[in-house]
């Protein structure tokens, strides 16, 4: 057989066994598979189950002597491409292999069309997201676990949404986790679950995140990095084992699932400094992707400055609004420390005052405070101003990037940005009002 097909074209890979083959199909990725029913150790059923969870898109072929119809029948169910019965002419077996081929070709076509598609709708048209859809199209037909790296609110959520829609698994569940989000005693009954009675005040059975994707589904961990060490390693071993047992629990449940992480760190460099675990950072990113900062790609400015500029007034009930050529380059200036979700918001406080045409000066007090070097240019300070002014502007412009960043990571919870800085609650929201960037909210906004 391998020669046949060696001789037809094919990359031909062999195994000599069941459990050797899933190894193999783990490692190579295979196109499709030719499988023998009857085998030492795990029979031909097996295996072709456990394809079919590792990559349930693969087309098996079942090659065996010892055909029936309800073999036959047993194999389709299964989810066989076909079956073939020995002795077999060599052509028969040939276009089966390419037949198989061809539907995987398929298969493989139309998720990437729908991700470029998708993408540009979402985050643009320019070079770097197609560059960024190319990343995606390359791993969205596997069950490769994924890093996807980025600064906060460049959109990695986007990225991870867009591998879960269009892959094997759409039709099952996406759960996502935030991972700065978990107390670090709860985290095994976060993660599995927990039976009635497995600690106090567990009332009730609850399903964890890994058992609400198991079947076939997708766990997205946002900023893993901010996952505590005995997280890290419950997740290793969840990953290593792919089952699970709820917190007071017997039961052991398998898991098919894949598993996509985000993060905002260089989480290799954190490897290597001890930092975070260099077995689970190799684990998890099987396949990297970098999502691009807004400032590295201006050319997406003006496509993402109407698409939310036209949703916000939408959710308002209000008419459209233009954008003056000369807010498009104030905003194209600008550095863009939040990213797409900073620019987001700024059209959304724009969105709420002006009845007409954005102007620059609409724009002045959501891109103030010298944060881009652009506009910090062309509001040099006075020569008189004194050295200690300066240094006190220089400040505030630190201090309100950091508050403002930290309540963006903390998802817009108060309480965790001020941990995430490492000062009180009152010390957080006091400094929010003197900055003034969250004026017109209510006082007491926000968890």
């Amino acid at each position: 057989m391998r020669n046949i097909l060696a001789g037809a074209g094919f990359d031909v890979a062999e195994a000599d066994a069941g459990r050797a083959a899933l190894e193999l199909a783990g490692c190579r990725t295979p196109d499709t598979v030719l499988l023998d029913m009857r085998m030492p150790g795990l029979g031909g059923e097996e295996v072709l189950r456990r394809l079919q969870r590792l990559d349930p898109g693969l087309p098996i072929i079942v090659v065996t002597a010892h055909g029936s119809i309800s073999g036959a029948v047993s194999a389709i169910r299964e989810g066989a491409f076909e079956y073939i019965t020995k002795p077999f002419r060599n052509e028969h077996l040939v276009d089966a292999v390419r037949r198989a081929l061809a539907r995987r070709t398929v298969a493989r076509a139309a998720p990437a069309a729908g991700v470029r598609a998708a993408l540009a709708a979402i985050m643009g048209q320019g070079p770097s997201i197609q560059n960024l859809a190319a990343q995606i199209e390359a791993v969205v037909s596997t069950d490769y676990s994924v890093v996807i790296r980025g600064e906060t609110g460049v959109g990695k959520e986007v990225v991870a949404r867009s591998l879960h829609q269009h892959g094997r698994r759409a039709e099952r569940p996406l759960v996502v986790v935030d991972c700065g989000a978990i107390v670090e005693t709860l985290t095994d009954s976060e993660f599995f679950g927990h039976e009635k009675g497995a600690y106090t005040g567990a009332g009730a059975r609850r399903r964890g995140w890994f058992e609400a994707a198991a079947n076939g589904g997708t766990i997205f961990l946002d900023e893993i990095g901010n996952l505590a060490p005995t997280g890290q390693k419950a997740l290793l071993r969840t990953l290593d084992d792919r089952m699970i047992r709820r917190v007071g629990g017997a039961e052991l449940i398998n898991l098919d699932v894949r598993v996509i992480a985000a993060t905002n760190d260089d989480l290799k460099e954190r490897a290597r400094g001890g930092a975070f675990r260099e077995d689970l950072f190799f684990r998890l990113a099987e396949y990297v992707i970098t999502v691009p900062p807004l400032r590295s790609r201006p050319e997406d400015i003006d496509f993402l400055t109407r698409r939310f500029l036209t949703q916000a007034r939408e959710a308002l009930g209000r008419p459209p609004v233009d954008v003056a050529p000369a807010a498009l380059d104030l905003l194209c200036a600008y550095h863009w420390p939040g990213n797409v979700r900073e620019l987001r918001n700024v059209m959304r406080r724009a969105a709420l005052t002006v009845s007409d045409v954005i102007t620059p000066r609409h724009l002045e007090d959501s891109l103030g405070g010298g944060v881009a070097p652009a506009i910090a240019a062309r509001k040099a300070p006075a020569a008189s101003t004194s050295l200690r002014h300066r240094v006190q502007d220089q400040v505030r412009v630190i201090e309100r990037d950091a508050v403002i960043a930290a309540l963006e990571q903390a998802g817009g919870n108060k309480a965790k940005a001020a941990r995430l800085l490492g000062i009180d609650y009152k010390t957080y929201r006091t400094k929010l009002k003197l900055l003034g960037e969250w004026q017109g909210e209510p006082a007491n906004g926000g968890r």
